[in-house]
């Protein structure tokens, strides 16, 4: 077992390599002005890329416009800028739309560039270690701080932990132990790089959800010829809107009483999109006035109306609010059209498969009438799960079990501050264990895009200098 020790410079580890993990390195890398070891782990390198933006498909688009892409909060166009400024890297096009949506990857290739740059422009003394591989463990090192645990035996020690973990895989459509969950007819993580791999250009397709990770596999499908028809299934039916130019909505509440209940939400919202229908704006302005304010809003709601809210208008509110590109939307309706895509309501019953494919059945909303499907390929699109203490991974089991983490009482993600700082088991902040982005969804909410994270990031990043240099200040009286 090989066992890395930190020199005395203060380490920093972050576990989590995608835009949430490089941002706050950037930002750490940016700010520090005393040594400092930043140690940048990722299971599955390149580092930059993550779930969201390693794709290599040029047809996964953002979902929000380039000008709104940049890396910090103060710069907004930076992408923009960074894609004039890089036309020798593959797939920049020679002319884009700074309002147009543009491929994923190349969002990858712009964070890389930025966490490159700001190593490149570092203090003396602050040195970035990119390291991979993934941890399985983690404990209270006696001396502070933890001792992180590789898959390969190799350790690390660290005086302050970052989870930059980004979204976990779905859980299973069918809550229950299924044959097929170990065979190649069914794939539960959809953005592996095979998930499409062994579909026949005339195979039938059952994708389990609607939402923006069955979007990219139908566009997908669609770009490799595949003529079969695809059946995407989600229980309320609902798919994403799409974007469209909307006028920025003047902001109708006021942040020092934000609304008490979901039902008084609902009402304002409501009567806005009337109001501002009247003076020919677009719904879609309304809804992102309350951007700014989304977080407020469900901090100042109690538990029930939390609850009341993810069991009423979840489906619905992230419909309108994670919408998708236009063209995307043209490529779906095309394909709906032709018969290629069909999209049903309802809820998955049976999964049974042989050899040579799948019989699905799931019963129609608000019927009682069950419809079977026969398909060749079973790949699951719900979304990503939200509770850690049921993700079988070792590091989490390992957390769980020491009362490191808890999840939140919606299960949602992470019991954790606001500003990041992890909550033991029923008790207090861990002092070196921290998280940002996805896993602040039941505190926060809203936290899940580039908006919300890149503001975490910058915060985290200053909360985490200002405690050494507090530190050091201490160690000098």
């Amino acid at each position: 077992m090989s066992v890395e020790f930190p020199t005395p410079t203060k380490t920093i580890a972050i576990i989590g390599g995608g835009f949430s993990g490089c941002a706050l390195a950037t930002h750490l890398l940016r700010d520090a002005t005393t040594p400092l070891r930043i140690v940048l782990i990722e299971r599955k390198p390149p580092f930059g890329g993550g779930v969201a933006y390693g794709t290599k498909s040029p047809d996964h688009l953002l979902n929000v416009p380039a000008s709104k892409m940049g890396f910090t909060p103060d710069a907004p166009d930076d992408f923009v800028r960074w894609l004039r400024e890089s036309r020798d890297v593959e797939g920049v096009p020679e002319t884009f739309d700074e309002e147009g949506f543009l491929p994923r990857r190349l969002y990858g290739a712009y964070i890389a560039s930025r966490l490159n740059e700001a190593e490149a422009e570092a203090a003396d003394g602050v040195e970035l270690v990119r390291r991979e591989g993934e941890v399985v463990d983690m404990e209270e090192a006696v001396q502070g701080g933890a001792r992180l645990v590789f898959a390969d035996g190799s350790e690390l020690l660290a005086d302050e932990v970052v989870l930059a973990l980004g979204n976990l895989p779905g859980a299973y459509p069918i809550p229950r132990p299924l044959p097929i969950y170990r065979t190649s007819r069914y794939v539960h993580v959809p953005w592996r790089a095979d998930a499409l791999g062994g579909i026949g250009p005339e195979d039938e397709v059952l994708l389990v959800g609607q939402g923006l990770t069955a979007t990219d596999l139908i566009v997908e499908l669609d770009r490799r010829g595949h003529r079969g028809t695809i059946h995407a299934l989600s229980r309320n039916g609902v798919r994403p809107q799409v974007h469209h130019p909307a006028e920025v909505y003047p902001n109708f509440l006021d942040p020092q009483s934000p609304p008490q209940t979901v039902r008084e939400l609902l009402r304002r919202v409501r009567r806005e999109v009337r109001a501002a229908a009247q003076r020919g704006i677009d719904w879609r302005g309304v809804l992102d006035s309350l951007r700014p304010h989304s977080q407020a809003i469900w901090q100042a709601w109690p538990l029930e109306e939390r609850s009341r809210f993810m069991r009423y208008v979840r489906p619905f509110w992230e419909a309108h609010r994670h919408r998708i590109a236009p063209q995307l939307a043209e490529v779906l309706a095309r394909m709906e059209a032709e018969g290629r895509l069909k999209f049903h309501a309802g809820r998955l019953q049976t999964l049974d498969v042989d050899a040579s494919g799948v019989d699905a059945v799931f019963r129609r909303r608000g019927s009682i009438q069950h419809v079977a499907l026969r398909v060749a390929k079973v790949i699951n699109c719900t979304g990503p799960r939200t509770d850690y203490s049921k993700f079988q991974h070792p590091l989490f089991i390992h957390l769980l079990a020491r009362g490191l983490i808890d999840h939140d009482p919606l299960a949602l993600g992470i019991n954790a501050r606001p500003t990041g700082e992890v909550l033991r088991y029923r008790g207090d902040e861990v002092g070196w264990l921290f998280t940002l982005g996805a896993p602040l969804k039941g505190v926060l909410w809203e936290t899940g895009a580039v908006r919300e994270i890149r503001e975490q990031a910058r915060a985290l990043a200053r909360r985490l200098l200002a405690s050494e240099a507090n530190a050091t200040a201490g160690g000098e009286v």
